[in-house]
């Protein structure tokens, strides 16, 4: 009788441990490659999780993988996401103040229509991400479906212009952080503004709040 107390009391003690084991493990939160995010985002979010003193790597992830990834719990979370990039993903849940503000942009080579009729009419393709394709589409549901083509690397799209390989793209920049080098030769046309988050999946909600005091402190701190 009292072994097998004994043995149940340590199978306990051998779960808890495991389990505290498991809770502790360090999260692995993804992030875009795009000069902003590398630049700015992600050492304001790392320094808010060391703060927040929770344990997490950082992953670089093509922007097509990054919210399948998050839902089906393969990875915990992203550095930044527009609001409206991840808004459909009901397992996808914001962290604190918004890390800045963004604005999804068309960027245009030299010499070519650059307003929201190339979205319309342009016999030319745009490249974009499917996500800011999927937004795109949703803002402007006139905008022909078959004129784009889709790379998942979101810092690479200027660079496509540059080279001449594309003559439009659909991009993302801060309003609140400096510009990529990248875009100092392409034209920029406005197109519409979203709110950008640290995000994670709604199974780690339970820290959410000591994040959030964090990400607003570390904001402060930096004067943003």
């Amino acid at each position: 009788m009292l072994k097998d107390i004994f043995l149940r009391l340590t199978q306990v003690v051998v779960l808890c441990a495991l389990s505290a084991q498991l809770s502790a493990a360090p999260l692995t939160i993804s992030y875009l490659q795009h000069p902003s995010v590398r630049d700015q985002a992600l050492p304001l979010v790392q320094a808010a999780y060391a703060q927040a003193g929770i344990e997490a790597n950082f992953i670089a992830m093509p922007a097509h993988r990054v919210l399948h990834e998050i839902t089906a719990e393969h990875t915990d979370g992203d550095v930044i996401l527009a609001q409206e990039i991840f808004a459909p993903f009901k397992d996808v849940i914001s962290v604190g103040p918004a890390l800045t503000e963004v604005e999804f942009v068309l960027l245009c080579v030299a010499n070519v229509p650059c307003d929201n009729s190339v979205l319309v009419a342009t016999p030319s393709t745009i490249v974009a991400t499917d996500q800011s394709k999927r937004v795109l589409l949703t803002k402007y549901p006139q905008a022909q479906r078959n004129h784009f083509y889709q790379i998942n690397n979101l810092g690479k799209l200027p660079e496509l212009l540059n080279v001449n390989r594309f003559d439009y793209a659909i991009f993302v920049v801060s309003t609140q952080w400096p510009l990529p080098d990248s875009l100092a030769h392409l034209n920029v046309h406005h197109l519409f503004n979203s709110k950008a988050y640290h995000v994670l999946h709604k199974k780690h909600a339970s820290m959410a709040a000591q994040l959030s005091l964090s990400i607003a402190t570390v904001k402060a701190q930096k004067g943003l």
